[in-house]
């Protein structure tokens, strides 16, 4: 049975937005799905993505968000967070190489290089009226 929730993505650098994205989509019946670029992980390494997620686990359930995470060529990221079972996860590489990353992460029930836009407001002082208009906008 599919839930009648929508999903927006958004990019987020800090705790505090994550925070204040919870709550708006929260009240809005919106499933966020914070994405992580690649420089952050590999400055403060993958176990502050998971740490990121246990933050936001004290506070909301598991179900009300998910994580997209961007490896780029960094493999034993790449594994190490299927391990740690990051929802979304976007990899670059050849042909090869993406089919047999693709099969661990098949195993493991991860989505790899999934479709999805996202939405930046690591820069965005009012984050209610950008996330507003964005509702908005898919309503119509």
């Amino acid at each position: 049975m599919k839930s009648n929730k929508r999903h927006f993505s958004f990019k987020v650098n800090t705790i505090q937005q994550a925070l204040k994205i919870m709550s708006i989509c929260k009240n809005n019946n919106v499933l966020p799905i914070f994405f992580i670029q690649f420089y952050i992980i590999n400055g403060f390494g993958p176990d502050w993505i998971i740490e990121f997620r246990n933050l936001l686990l004290k506070n909301f359930s598991k179900n009300t968000f998910k994580i997209f995470a961007d490896c780029k060529k960094n493999y034993g990221l790449f594994i190490n967070l299927v391990q740690h079972k990051i929802n979304y996860l976007k990899v670059n590489g050849d042909r090869n190489t993406l089919i047999r990353l693709s099969q661990i992460a098949k195993k493991n029930k991860i989505s790899i290089n999934p479709k999805i836009t996202v939405i930046d407001i690591t820069n965005i002082k009012n984050i209610e009226s950008k996330i507003y208009k964005c509702l908005r906008k898919k309503k119509k």
